[in-house]
């Protein structure tokens, strides 16, 4: 695997940093890195070989690697022919996580269009489904499912690779407005519409949260369908309501904000009296915490032109970053480890201009290498049911994203859609 370029700045060693990339490309590339184990998610995005496609192609863009391009189409080739590859699901897992692939890696006109054009109809049926489900939710008036409309599994996932995929075709615009219709306020001015009965986690009771509770990760709550809006205006995209839904959903997250921070849910019970939790448990990730709130807060200041949502935004990741003991994070991984923490720091710094921003990634990437070396180290490889070495919660995930801050892509597919904040 060769080089072009390198880090921008002497506090990543460079050559510890792409030898840690390297380590991972050459691990992902082996034909048996999925074999073995349950084969329900070998294709998945997530932790699969759709997720591994991803990776390998972003890779081989920054050094004009062939060999890691051939292992990538490899990857897409039996991701395709999984198990469970056909499946309606939501964007991480099923025909969602097959065509997010094929999209993500198309380099020149034409490239995967036949996969892509059988696949868009089935990624249509399956945002329909989700979209349907979401609707049914909000009639019934007794909680919203989280798969119904969260980013991993329900329409907002979907509804970011129709985006890419078909943004002029039914299926989107329906899916936008099921999400205009979940901001819209309770006719009674009680709870928002988007809050979920449980905790959560799992489905079912939740003794911390009694009588349900308001999600704000950008993986499973309201920050998701904000940034999908938020995207599918910067991309032209609008239906009836989504200024006004966008206002909503935003006004209602900065005024949860507690100190410098987001917490990852408010319970039923505090929101009906109106009041912040006292001391909520909170973290410095994408998946739950500020870097992901702050992201999708940014993308709807930037589509409507609201310079106070952007200065919100980047003065609350400025304010987590410069207190790592607040972090809380797991791992090196994308979902809730440092590589999710410096890829939305890039993000954030790129679009915004924010030197306070940017003076963090040396360090933060400094982190990730540090990090990707030790559970490189410790054996953590793709093998049979490898879901810590995947794109989302893993070693692969974290490559890229130290990839991407060393080697800064310049027009190509975004490959961090998956996440919503781009």
């Amino acid at each position: 695997m060769g080089r072009r370029g390198g880090p921008p700045s002497s506090a990543v060693g460079p050559v510890s940093a792409v030898d840690a990339i390297r380590a991972v490309a050459e691990l992902l590339s082996a034909p048996e890195a999925f074999d073995g184990g349950s084969q329900g998610a070998a294709h998945s995005l997530a932790a699969g070989r759709a997720g591994a496609a991803v990776v390998l192609a972003a890779l081989a863009d920054g050094v004009d690697d062939a060999d890691l391009r051939r292992a990538a189409h490899g990857h897409l080739v039996a991701a395709a022919k999984s198990p469970g590859a056909m499946q309606s699901s939501g964007l991480y897992s099923g025909v969602g996580a097959i065509a997010y692939a094929a999209r993500t890696m198309v380099r020149r006109p034409g490239e995967y269009r036949a996969l892509l054009d059988g696949l868009a109809p089935r990624v249509g049926q399956a945002a329909a489904q989700r979209t349907a489900m979401l609707r049914e939710d909000l009639a019934a008036g007794a909680g919203l499912r989280a798969h119904a409309f969260d980013t991993v599994s329900g329409a907002t996932g979907l509804g970011r690779l129709l985006l890419a995929l078909a943004p002029d075709r039914p299926p989107l615009a329906e899916l936008l407005s099921s999400l205009v219709e979940l901001a819209e306020p309770s006719g009674d001015g009680g709870l928002p519409h988007w809050w979920t009965a449980g905790g959560p986690g799992l489905p079912g009771p939740d003794s911390e949260f009694p009588r349900g509770h308001l999600n704000l990760g950008l993986a499973h709550g309201v920050p998701g369908p904000l940034a999908l809006l938020a995207l599918a205006r910067l991309h032209g995209v609008q239906v009836p309501g989504q200024d006004t839904a966008i206002e909503a959903l935003a006004g209602w997250l900065v005024a949860r904000r507690i100190d410098a921070a987001w917490p990852m849910t408010v319970r039923v019970e505090d929101e009906e009296a109106g009041r912040l939790p006292a001391d909520p448990p909170t973290r410095a990730a994408w998946c739950y915490g500020t870097p992901g709130v702050a992201r999708a807060l940014f993308l709807a200041g930037a589509a409507l032109g609201r310079a106070d949502w952007r200065g919100t935004a980047v003065a609350a990741l400025a304010d987590t970053l410069r207190d790592p003991s607040s972090w809380n994070l797991e791992g090196t991984g994308l979902c809730h480890g440092t590589g999710g923490l410096l890829r939305i720091t890039q993000r954030m710094a790129q679009d915004s201009g924010s030197a306070d921003l940017a003076a963090h990634l040396p360090a933060l990437a400094a982190t990730v290498t540090r990090e990707l070396d030790a559970a490189l180290g410790a054996g953590e490889a793709p093998g049979p049911l490898a879901g810590a070495p995947g794109l989302l919660e893993g070693a692969a995930g974290a490559a890229l994203a130290l990839h991407a801050y060393t080697h800064p892509p310049a027009g190509l597919p975004e490959w961090d859609a998956f996440l919503l904040i781009s």
